[in-house]
């Protein structure tokens, strides 16, 4: 029989035993032999079953004073349990808790607060066993911080603690710029507001008391732009000037000469700075998406050793570094795709990640030759959020499923789910929730969870965002799926959020600049798929107008609840902005310009709206650093907007 829809990850095996007993009213926690109470102690059984209690309690609305009697609650341990898998039973002798560790024993608690909750106001539980393992032993989320936003500290608490709900072990906080407090360089970024050590060491111990293993990150080849646009490193860059391309146009300076010594002095000390406060085995070194590499300033020494053989010396440089503080590196694959002679070259203690974002790109080739070369790796779906407002949703599912499938086929040692920043991070984050849902129901049993989203659904509505209506789910799934009105082939984004970014102009400006996407696509890694649209705008309003009732229709209840419905609630506004920015551009139904004109204006003043929604609910959950950087393409696409109205009343 399968699991019940409360309980979520769903999972390896759920059977009923036949029977039922009274509701317990609390627990007399027992350990069977010293081996146990010691895991009981670690995993704070005793507390936490009566936490959960009382959420029950508070869900249901029932006093637990009407319920007859106590129960016993008795914790074995079991060596040959997986370290991350329990037993978990409800029966008349009360409940029977197993496991090998304590974070299995963690995993057995998480089930039983869901068990509670789902039979919460019953009188019987009935009786049942639940033998559970999670598929992948490391199932994680990396959330990118190095596009403009960066959390507050109560915000990441509140991350942690969902993903620990998830049954996640894993987090990553992407760094790119100045996003951790570097006190050597502090000064070049008066505006920043990073992270400090501080913080960092206490939220590595938050996540770590969680079963959580909080991984350093910080970029040190590609996607160095924020630093190499200060003067005191511009002549790291590869290409100092801006990396030509066979466009009309160069990419801004963007990757180190890794030929140059002192890009490795200060990519040491970066990580000498930060590593120290992570108690972590790992970090991730990224060292992706090197752009322009062999091509400017390290051209002679790639000319003498090839550019694999560049990417790895300096690699290896940095392997040294993680090594140094004992850690092991993680790296994205990339770059040995297109390199795969470099495979070989890896040491034994590097673990590839293996990225792909896109839902029709097969995750199985790289899949059956990382395993077939005996590399450890991880697979890398993303959650499709960034550069589309309001996420992808069958992108996400369809990219999930398949890394997940060929990830367990194929032996990948963990899943990673992604939520990159991209084009200024404007999701919120409760478009993201069911991006980390199903990836923590794909990772734990993907057999039990990718292909029935109910639990996933359930999960997300009421417990993400404790949503009385339980339909919050399905409305975050629909805002994820306006991108099929567009009818658009735009990689890894949506056109309304290209258009938003990319500002007001000519039809035919737009229709060229639209036609250079493929080419620039495949400039930066992408398949380059010829470009089409069949925008429809009449489609949009609609479906607009059924989200906009959706939303008005959910009971949330959550300590955040009222900021998340405004959130949702301007993540609609922006879609509709840069669905009018479309109308205004194809003149659809504006025959004069006394219409364009009064268009023009709506489009000011909903554009208006947004942004100061934008900016309040950003600082609501966010620093303040990076927000005029990320709200850049609104503030120039009003001034496009004033510019125009002024020409209209000359004219």
């Amino acid at each position: 029989m399968s699991a019940p829809v409360y309980l979520y990850p769903q999972p390896r095996s759920y059977r009923l035993t036949g029977g039922s007993s009274p509701a317990a009213a609390g627990f007399d926690v027992r350990a069977d032999g010293e081996e146990a109470a010691l895991l009981a102690e670690e995993a704070d059984v005793a507390g936490r079953l009566e936490a959960s209690l009382r959420a029950a309690e508070a869900a249901s609305g029932e006093p637990r004073g009407r319920r007859p009697a106590r129960a016993a609650a008795v914790v074995e341990y079991q060596a040959e349990l997986h370290p991350q898998g329990y037993v978990l039973k409800w029966d008349a002798d009360g409940l029977g808790l197993k496991a090998s560790t304590a974070q299995g024993l963690h995993y057995a608690l998480l089930t039983a607060a869901q068990f509670f909750e789902g039979l919460s106001g019953s009188a019987e539980w009935p009786h049942c066993r639940i033998d559970d393992e999670p598929d992948f032993a490391v199932r994680g989320v990396m959330l990118d911080i190095g596009r403009n936003k960066i959390p507050k500290m109560e915000t990441l608490y509140a991350l942690v603690d969902r993903l620990s709900e998830l049954k996640f072990n894993h987090l990553q906080l992407y760094m790119e710029g100045f996003c951790f407090d570097y006190a050597k360089y502090a000064a070049l970024f008066p505006e920043a507001t990073p992270i400090t050590a501080a913080e960092y060491r206490e939220l590595d111990a938050y996540a770590a008391a969680r079963y959580i293993d909080l991984v350093p990150n910080q970029n040190c080849l590609g996607h160095m732009g924020p630093w190499l646009a200060k003067p005191e490193f511009r002549d790291l860059a590869e290409h100092p000037d801006g990396m030509p391309t066979p466009l009309p146009f160069k990419l801004p300076p963007a990757t180190l000469n890794p030929a140059d010594e002192r890009s490795a002095a200060l990519a040491k000390d970066l990580f000498d700075e930060l590593l120290p406060c992570f108690s972590s085995r790992y970090v991730n070194l990224n060292m992706d998406e090197p752009f322009g590499l062999g091509t400017g300033g390290s051209k002679a020494r790639a000319e003498e050793i090839g550019v694999a053989g560049l990417y790895m010396e300096y690699a290896e440089r940095m392997f040294r570094i993680a090594r140094s503080h004992g850690k092991k590196p993680l790296l994205w694959g990339d770059v040995l795709a297109r390199h795969p002679e470099l495979i070989e070259r890896l040491p034994d203690d590097a673990t590839v990640l293996h990225w792909n974002y896109d839902e029709p790109v097969p995750y199985e080739p790289a899949c059956r030759t990382l395993s077939e070369k005996g590399v450890p790796y991880y697979v890398c779906p993303g959650t499709s959020s960034w550069s589309s407002l309001s996420g992808r949703t069958d992108n996400m599912l369809g990219n999930v499923a398949d890394a997940a499938r060929n990830g367990l086929a194929y032996g990948a040692g963990g899943l990673i789910v992604t939520d990159w920043g991209d084009s200024g991070h404007w999701q919120a984050p409760a478009v993201s929730f069911p991006g980390f849902a199903y990836a923590a129901g794909a990772s734990w049993r993907a057999a039990a969870n990718l292909d029935r989203l109910e639990p996933m659904e359930h999960h997300v509505s009421r417990r993400m965002l404790q949503d009385r209506t339980g339909r919050a789910a399905r409305l975050l799934l629909e805002m994820g799926r306006y991108y099929h009105l567009e009818r658009c082939t735009i990689e890894n984004g949506t056109y309304t959020s290209y258009l938003l970014n990319r500002g007001l102009s000519s039809r035919e400006d737009l229709e060229r600049d639209t036609s250079r996407l493929p080419d620039i696509a495949r400039l930066l890694g992408g398949a380059g798929t010829p470009f089409r649209l069949d925008y429809r705008y009449a489609e949009m309003e609609e479906w607009l107008r059924e989200r906009r009732e959706e939303l008005d229709g959910l009971a949330l209840t959550g300590p955040d609840a009222a900021i998340v419905k405004d959130e949702l609630a301007n993540t609609l506004l922006l879609i509709e902005a840069g669905a009018g920015l479309h109308r205004y551009i194809y003149r659809q139904d504006l025959p004069d310009e006394e219409a364009e004109a009064e268009w023009l204006g709506r489009l000011r003043t909903r554009l208006e709206t947004a942004v100061r929604e934008f900016r309040r609910l950003w600082l609501a959950r966010n620093r303040e650093g990076g927000l005029d950087a990320s709200a850049a393409a609104f503030d120039r696409l009003l001034g496009q907007y004033g510019g125009r109205l002024r020409e209209l009343k000359r004219g």
